[in-house]
This record gives C-alpha cells, sequence and structure tokens, in this order.
C-alpha cells in the first residue's frame, strides 16, 4: 500500500512530537484517498534537534538520539483541507508568506506515533509503481519483495511503500 514521507524542519518536527501543531501545511497533496500513512523525515540543518524526551538503551543508560537526518515517527492524515489551518502554528502572514498566491493544504494529523529511536532513510522503500501483478524479482532495483530503498530525503514529500 502507498503511504508518504514529508520532510520537515527540526522546529516544526519538535512541536509535532509535542502534540502542538496537528496540521502540516503544504502546497501540494498526494492523489491518495484519506486517510492514509505519513512517515515524517526531520531535515537536517546547523542545529540537531534532540527532544525533551530521552531514550533508553538495553543497559538502561540514558541518552538522546540526534533526530536531524531520520524518520522520527509517523501519523494518520485523516483529512486534507484548504483553508482550516487551526493548528498549523503558522500566524497569518507567515501563511501567505509561505504560499505565494498558490493554493494550500492542511494535512491534518492524527494517531501520531513518535518512535523510541528514529529510523535510518534505507529502512524504507519507494513506492512500486509497476503494475499488480509484475515479477518484481527482474527489477534491478528488486531486494526482499519491494523495490529500491530509500537514500536520498524528500524535497517535499513522496510516496513510499506502508510497512502495513
Amino acid at each position: 500500500m502507498k503511504s508518504v514521507m514529508i520532510s520537515i524542519q527540526p522546529k516544526w518536527c519538535e512541536l509535532i512530537a509535542s502534540g502542538k501543531k496537528t496540521v502540516e501545511v503544504r502546497k501540494t497533496r498526494p492523489k491518495l484517498q484519506t486517510p492514509f500513512k505519513v512517515y515524517i523525515y526531520c531535515t537536517k540543518d546547523n542545529t540537531d534537534f534532540v527532544p525533551s524526551r530521552i531514550w533508553w538503551r538495553a543497559d538502561n543508560t540514558g541518552f538522546q538520539y540526534i533526530m536531524n537526518g531520520k524518520v522520527i515517527g509517523e501519523f494518520v492524515c485523516d483529512k486534507i483541507t484548504h483553508c482550516d489551518f487551526t493548528g498549523s502554528c503558522l500566524d497569518f502572514n507567515e501563511l501567505l508568506d509561505y504560499a505565494k498566491g498558490k493554493q494550500l493544504y492542511g494535512w491534518h494529523i492524527s494517531n501520531l506515533v513518535i518512535y523510541d529511536k528514529p529510523r535510518e532513510l534505507s529502512e524504507f522503500f519507494y513506492a512500486c509503481n509497476k503494475p499488480k501483478g509484475t515479477d518484481c524479482s527482474i527489477c534491478v532495483d528488486y531486494r526482499e519483495n519491494r523495490c529500491k530503498s530509500i537514500t536520498r530525503p524528500p524535497q517535499s514529500w513522496y510516496y513510499v511503500e506502508s510497512e502495513d
């Protein structure tokens, strides 16, 4: 099943992880019926996003993961709206500046799961665009019944194979 991986800046990831940001604003939307799963990729920047929560190793020594450049969690986009941006953590002027005259979509965040340990991009796979019934074993990118694993973060978002 197709899902989406979305790139989000660390400051917005922190607001999503805290539950304060419940709408992600984008200029585009996937051609998927809601609800669909969205994996959150925390982009890299000059600062390292370390969430306030501490993860524990098996030996019970606490440490914090750097989240930049990792998939930090997932949510279900249960609806996409054209004008309800309550929960986006953006004020009106920020929305206008971002839109630059284009349509904006509010991806509503529900069933948020922040992973106990952030995951690497390589653990995820691009969505296969081949017709159902195609023998993927002849595909150059074939690996474990899936197509090519992800090596580059999305510019905004792209389709990925869901783990369900």
